[in-house]
């Protein structure tokens, strides 16, 4: 894994921001369970961005589990939090390019 770019950690996360808030509008998982804040959805997802593309840290379980696609592997590891957030770091995955 490399570093991040200087601040592109911070660009990753607005941009992460930025599609939770469109995905708060047909995403269930994410509006009706929103108890828990939106910061552990970002957290993650920023997490998940940066696994996929190779930069931060070395992903755990579950982000690995998104990254591979793997369905039953990324609901068995998930904690009562992210199983709500599947679709999201899905469509994550799915629509934003690698941020420098």
């Amino acid at each position: 894994m490399k570093e991040f770019n200087e601040g592109q950690k911070e660009r990753i996360k607005k941009r992460v921001e930025e599609e939770y808030e469109i995905c708060q509008v047909f995403d269930p998982g994410i509006r009706d369970n929103n108890r828990f804040g939106k910061e552990p959805y970002i957290d993650t997802g920023v997490s998940i961005l940066s696994a996929e593309w190779g930069i931060g840290f070395r992903p755990g379980g579950f982000i690995q589990a998104i990254i591979d696609n793997n369905l039953m592997g990324a609901f068995s590891r998930a904690d009562n939090i992210n199983v709500h957030g599947i679709r999201f770091y899905c469509h994550l995955l799915r629509n934003v390019g690698y941020i420098d």
